[in-house]
C-alpha cells in the first residue's frame, strides 16, 4: 500500500501527552501515531465480530418470521415524537 504525506495540526498539550505514551510503549511519536490512526481506521473500516455475530442472528430470526415489528406510529407516541 503506498503512504501519503500528511501535514495535520495538534493541541501542543495533546503532543505531550501522546508523546509521554510513546514513550511508556518504547516506541516513537510518529510510530503511535501511525499505529494509532491505522487501527483506527482498521475499526471503522468494518463492523466489530461481536456486531457481525449480533447481526447474522438477528437476519436469521427475521428470516424465519421471530422478529415483530412496531408501525412507525407506535413508536412515535410512545417517544413523544
Amino acid at each position: 500500500m503506498q503512504k501519503i504525506r500528511k501535514l495535520i495540526d495538534i493541541e501542543e498539550e495533546v503532543l505531550k501527552i501522546l508523546n509521554q505514551e510513546a514513550k511508556k510503549q518504547k516506541r516513537s511519536l510518529k510510530s503511535l501515531l501511525e499505529y494509532t490512526i491505522e487501527e483506527t481506521a482498521r475499526k471503522l473500516e468494518s463492523p466489530s465480530e461481536e456486531y457481525q455475530i449480533m447481526m447474522d442472528g438477528m437476519l436469521k430470526r427475521l428470516e424465519k418470521g421471530e422478529i415483530d415489528f412496531d408501525p412507525i406510529e407506535e413508536i412515535e407516541k410512545k417517544y413523544g415524537l
